[in-house]
């Protein structure tokens, strides 16, 4: 849907990789979407990018005026929205909102916090602060409480002092993410911060803080998770499992669940109820 980005992020080399922000029009993805519906028996779409939430903005156009199109759309199919910077939703949040109360649109949000610290946000050259994250948190889980929420942490970045990185574990307690991706901070040639010399965290440090952060995700994600025990409903089945007869489908708010079955289930709707739950996925029985 779009290349590029409009952040200047200390760590990122993605602008020397992708340059200017370069985003398709909507006609042009809808008539993409339309066809894929009726040549290719699509069900499962992703708008995505390196930063969806940029999209548009060069064009005058932007990510909720987007969905909003995408979702009047005839069919029966699904959409996944990719990962979207914090400060890039500011100026549309209550339209983008609005936008994922369709029922084509996947609740899955995927939203990199980074840190949870201001000063370091501050180093990474990411324009938000904690407290502007978390209410946009709060006003998603408002309008749709079982929002699936994914983000992002880059452990050891210079400057985190230890404080911050207990800041960083606090956030998370506070907004107990379904899914966090943990990253230990690697300065990537021509970066802003390859050329940061001072507050240099020592590699055994960043990998205990990895290990600490990486402890705490797995039970917050067990917690979310278990608020699933004994949920039914329909599944869209988008994956072949690892294990013979196995498949993965995804639920209204993306959440992998694994059913078993010696039918060819690839792109079919099926009804399940969940009967065991683990840290990163679902377990369902197929519900007749």
């Amino acid at each position: 849907m779009n290349f590029g980005c409009l952040g200047s992020c200390a760590y990122c080399a993605v602008v020397f990789a992708r340059g200017k922000l370069q985003s398709y029009n909507i006609p042009e993805i809808i008539q993409r979407i339309k066809t894929d519906l009726t040549t290719e028996n699509i069900c499962e779409f992703w708008i995505t990018s390196q930063d969806t939430a940029a999209y548009g903005r060069e064009i005058g156009k932007n990510l909720a005026e987007l969905l909003h199109t995408i979702g009047k759309v005839e069919g029966e199919f699904k959409v996944r929205v990719g990962m979207m910077t914090p400060n890039m939703i500011t100026d549309m949040q209550k339209e983008l909102i609005e936008a994922y109360k369709n029922p084509k649109i996947f609740k899955f949000l995927h939203f990199p916090v980074q840190s949870g610290d201001n000063q370091v946000l501050k180093k990474m050259r990411r324009f938000y602060t904690t407290n502007e994250f978390k209410a946009s948190i709060t006003a998603f889980r408002e309008a749709i409480p079982e929002v699936t929420l994914s983000t992002d942490i880059i452990v050891g970045f210079p400057g985190e002092t230890k404080q911050a990185f207990e800041n960083t574990l606090q956030l998370l307690k506070e907004i107990k993410p379904d899914i966090t991706n943990v990253s230990k901070f690697f300065a990537r040639p021509k970066t802003l911060a390859a050329e940061i010399k001072e507050g240099i965290v020592p590699p055994e440090e960043i990998k205990q803080r990895s290990t600490t952060i990486t402890t705490l995700v797995k039970q917050l994600s067990l917690e979310k998770n278990m608020q699933w025990k004994n949920w039914s409903g329909e599944i869209l089945v988008d994956e072949k499992g690892k294990v013979k007869d196995s498949w993965i489908g995804r639920n209204f708010a993306y959440k992998p669940i694994v059913i078993k079955s010696t039918q060819n289930l690839l792109g079919k709707t099926v009804h399940v109820k969940i009967i065991k739950v683990t840290e990163t996925y679902l377990i369902g029985e197929i519900d007749d």
